[in-house]
């Protein structure tokens, strides 16, 4: 409830000023994003009114849910957001900047906090997810930016690879529509708690065509100065319609929620104050991908290596601890798992306003000791029509198909077909 006050008064205080800058550069802008779709999951446990895509079309499902779920889902193409972003001219070229925003799910209209869902009734979806009930859980950074040296920011920041797959993904990063949007999982080490980063010191520039960035996240344990730390590199070229990129992402003594949906429905109930079962391990992530535009055409295309590997520092199995105000038992990761994702696709657009997208997502786990093997294949399309700037109407379908013994057990299938409405303001 604080929480929600806060936002509120800030909300409140902006809403007169919604746009405000003077003739030396300086400007303050309030903006945000309300997206709804309205559908159906093939198989789903019960929408959750606090994740912020309310459903998983991703994920491996329960065969405890066979049945469709009809609903209305937060965010089809884009979270939901409001945001307040400023920047002063200092002259002489430098600038200081700052960003502050919050996901919200427009349906039930609390913050997007997908801890509360793992920690929420039965057959209820539960997923893991960056964003858990932060006040400004998408975002929150300060920093100056130089015309020629480039910007360096300072707190809550989205990870390079994420930066890569927003603009790269085939279908635009649509969080009910890709498996690369849904929680921006794979844009680091595949784990989404990682598609945002606290305590982050980040730097991004470009050269001609050429753009290039690397970060570095504190862990702020007392005593050992790795542990929780994250580390991110990226190099990139783009002009005249091709683009190509390279990024890297470490992170070190991470702590995550293997929850799926349907995972917490199973045995018991996880309601209140618990999270279940947290794993501790290291992540190593690895992605190229390139684009190229040509008429009212745009092809894209990918491949991403990444492996969760045991923790530099292990604990004791079984210590709880705190996750987004939530508790959680704490387990080592002891088997290394291995997995490479490939995507294509692309987008035409027939006319200014209406543009067709297509996308291929293929995600293999490689079997090895202690890690059964698979691998789950997405097929997606999306018809889009712009209305007029700010507002777009789109519907999408996206199939699923999982594979191997990673999945036994689990449905071997399962889609989602939804229709929606965007406004941008």
């Amino acid at each position: 409830m604080k929480k929600q006050l806060i936002a509120t008064a800030v909300l409140s205080s902006c809403l007169g000023v919604a746009h405000a800058d003077d003739t030396t550069g300086n400007s303050v802008t309030l903006y945000g994003v309300l997206d709804v779709a309205v559908g159906v999951v093939e198989h789903s446990a019960n929408g959750s009114a606090l994740f912020p895509a309310t459903v998983n079309p991703v994920s491996k499902v329960s065969t405890k849910f066979q049945n469709p779920v009809w609903g209305m889902y937060n965010g089809g193409m884009s979270d939901s957001r409001w945001g307040i972003r400023g920047n002063e001219d200092l002259g002489g070229g430098l600038h200081a900047f700052f960003g502050l925003e919050s996901g919200i799910n427009v349906p039930s209209g609390n913050l997007n906090n997908a801890a509360g869902s793992v920690a929420g009734t039965s057959n209820t979806v539960g997923v893991a997810s960056a964003l858990n009930g932060q006040l400004f859980n998408r975002g929150a950074f300060v920093g100056l930016r130089d015309d020629t040296f480039g910007s360096l920011a300072f707190g809550r920041t989205t990870t390079l690879g994420f930066d890569t797959i927003v603009n790269y993904d085939p279908m635009f990063a649509a969080q009910l529509f890709s498996p690369l949007g849904f929680s921006g999982s794979y844009s680091a080490g595949g784990i989404t708690e990682g598609s945002r980063t606290d305590n982050n010191i980040k730097y991004t520039n470009h050269t001609g065509p050429f753009n290039y960035g690397v970060s570095y996240s504190l862990g702020g344990v007392a005593g050992k100065f790795g542990d929780g730390s994250t580390f991110g590199v990226n190099v990139g070229y783009e002009d005249r319609g091709f683009g190509i990129q390279a990024t890297y992402y470490s992170a070190r003594d991470a702590v995550h929620s293997g929850a799926l949906t349907g995972a917490n429905a199973t045995t018991s109930d996880l309601i209140g104050t618990s999270v279940g079962s947290l794993t501790l391990n290291n992540d190593e992530d690895f992605m190229l991908a390139a684009k190229y535009a040509f008429g009212n055409a745009t092809l894209k295309a990918g491949y991403e290596h990444y492996e969760l590997k045991a923790p530099t520092d292990p604990v004791t199995a079984g210590t709880t601890v705190d996750y987004y105000g939530y508790t959680g038992s704490l387990t080592n990761t002891v088997y290394t798992s291995r997995n490479n994702l490939y995507f294509a696709g692309g987008d035409y657009k027939f006319t200014p306003q209406f543009d067709v997208a297509l996308g291929f997502y293929d995600t293999q786990t490689m079997q090895a000791t202690g890690v059964a093997g698979g691998n789950q294949l997405q097929y997606s399309l999306v018809a889009d029509y712009r209305l007029s700037r700010r507002t777009d109407v789109y519907a999408g379908y996206m199939f699923s198909k999982f594979n191997g013994s990673a999945f036994n057990g689990y449905e071997s299938t399962n889609y989602i077909a939804a229709a929606g409405i965007r406004t941008m303001f």
